[in-house]
């Protein structure tokens, strides 16, 4: 039975878009490391090896150097049961509305830059504000790659909307502001470490999705680094005959190869794409809308191009 729960977990990370492997990817991190807090407590090893010290990141400057790594592992890690629920939630709730907006393959690079902002802001805050002079402390947690999803949704489609709890639904710029403006004036005060790398996340996903808009991807270095680790191994040199045999089996296939008109998705909320425009140019915005609602109840809203989404987001 084991078995087959480890298989159908593996299917659905797999299976699942980038916000949902983000968020089991936090949760079976957490998961291991209280399992590993279990291990050591059973064993009395809790004095020999400090979790925190070695994986969540350092405002000293000099410790950092050492601990490189920690300006990673600290975006996974969380302290406590309603740390990880509040980000996962949050990350769920705006990653959705991200989802339907851009591509799969910037989604993740936006998590892991906010992070990386976030970080930095935490440490430099800690050392160049006098106020931090004579603190330190680690920073842990997924505050800071949330709040770049968070700012990179508001920014890309501020009238967007979010049905909150007994409020109703309020538009995503205006959650995004509260959010920004909770860490400037509340949480300074209470967790000013974390404050700092709210801010430096929230900084870095308006920032990428500014740039996006210029024509600058972000994403780019991230994935590239991503393809380098993922990619499979290339196939042995074969000399001879066959090397022959398979160049002309290429070249065969290469004048066989379909070439399709590509649809040019414009998820930065400024034009439709191609597509689009050449099916509802002649249409009124009510006609595009009902046009749009009647392929919903077809096909439901999944069957909807990224176009016809963003046109039914900023009609609300």
């Amino acid at each position: 039975m084991s078995a087959n729960i480890w298989e159908d977990i593996k299917m659905k990370y797999k299976q699942g878009n980038a916000i949902i492997k983000l968020i089991m990817v936090n949760v079976a991190v957490d998961l291991l490391v209280r399992l590993a807090g279990v291990f050591a407590l059973l064993f009395n090893l809790e004095n020999l090896f400090s979790f925190s010290d070695w994986f969540w990141f350092p405002s000293d400057l000099l410790k950092i150097p050492f601990r490189f790594w920690t300006i990673f592992t600290y975006m996974f890690l969380h302290n406590g049961f309603m740390h990880i629920l509040f980000n996962m939630l949050v990350l769920y709730w705006f990653g959705k509305k991200l989802n339907d907006l851009l591509p799969q393959n910037k989604i993740f690079p936006i998590y892991i830059l906010g992070g990386i902002a976030g970080a930095l802001f935490f440490a430099l805050g800690y050392n160049i504000f006098p106020g931090f002079y004579h603190n330190s402390g680690n920073l842990v947690g997924a505050s800071a790659s949330v709040m770049a999803i968070v700012l990179a949704t508001a920014t890309l489609n501020p009238k967007g909307t979010l049905n909150l709890f007994i409020i109703g639904r309020v538009q995503l710029q205006y959650v995004a502001l509260f959010f920004v403006v909770t860490d400037l004036l509340v949480t300074i005060y209470s967790n000013p470490g974390g404050a700092l790398a709210h801010l430096g996340g929230a900084f870095m996903g308006w920032l990428f999705i500014f740039q996006l808009r210029k024509g600058k991807d972000l994403s780019e270095p991230v994935n590239r680094v991503l393809d380098y680790f993922s990619r499979e191994k290339k196939p042995r040199k074969v000399k001879g005959k066959k090397a022959k045999q398979r160049q002309t089996q290429g070249t065969f296939k290469s004048k066989m190869k379909i070439y399709k008109g590509s649809q040019k998705t414009d998820y930065y909320g400024n034009a439709y794409g191609r597509s689009f425009m050449q099916k509802y140019k002649e249409m009124s915005q009510e006609e595009c809308l009902n046009t749009i609602l009647g392929k919903i109840k077809l096909s439901g809203y999944d069957g909807l191009t990224e176009d016809e989404k963003i046109f039914l987001d900023r009609y609300q």
